[in-house]
């Protein structure tokens, strides 16, 4: 189970250092949408590649926040394979990591290509009760958890979503 909320942030707001974090440079395609089935290449500061299968379902709460979620590390050649039968835009972005002293740990995407400028935070919670009750932190710009259009398969499959009148 994955149990995550997600916040717009403008790249210039972030409180920290981004070239003295943690990173990863994230390809990933979609080879299916419903189900949503995507494969990721994730590429860490020294050029070392792992590759992993994702299965997400739809929600399982009414919030949103909740998905229930299957990962197996796959191969090179695997991954290659499936990319061949993607569908949508890959979705390339540079992952930050903050460890948080309340153990939680913070995940800042900022995006390249197509969705260039947008930029995004995410942080997963052990629990619903925990997801639902933190407080969106000051630097972001509007908690878009629930909202679809700022789901990575719907990134994939229809491009940057217009920010005015998004879902709060």
């Amino acid at each position: 189970m994955e149990i995550e909320r997600k916040w717009l942030v403008s790249e210039a707001d972030v409180p920290y250092d981004l070239s003295a974090l943690e990173s990863l440079e994230l390809e990933q395609v979609y080879v299916s949408f419903s189900p949503s089935i995507r494969v990721r290449r994730m590429r860490d500061k020294r050029g070392a590649e792992s590759y992993v299968l994702t299965v997400k379902s739809g929600a399982v709460d009414k919030s949103a926040l909740a998905r229930e979620e299957f990962e197996t590390p796959i191969d090179r050649k695997a991954y290659e394979a499936l990319c061949a039968k993607g569908e949508g835009c890959p979705i390339r972005k540079t992952r930050y990591f903050v460890r948080r002293p309340d153990g939680l740990t913070e995940e800042i995407d900022l995006f390249h290509g197509e969705l260039e400028g947008l930029a995004y935070l995410e942080i997963e919670f052990e629990t619903l009760s925990d997801a639902e009750t933190f407080p969106s932190p000051a630097w972001t710009t509007r908690d878009v958890s629930a909202d679809k259009r700022f789901r990575n398969s719907a990134l994939a499959r229809y491009g940057m979503p217009e920010t005015k009148g998004a879902e709060e």
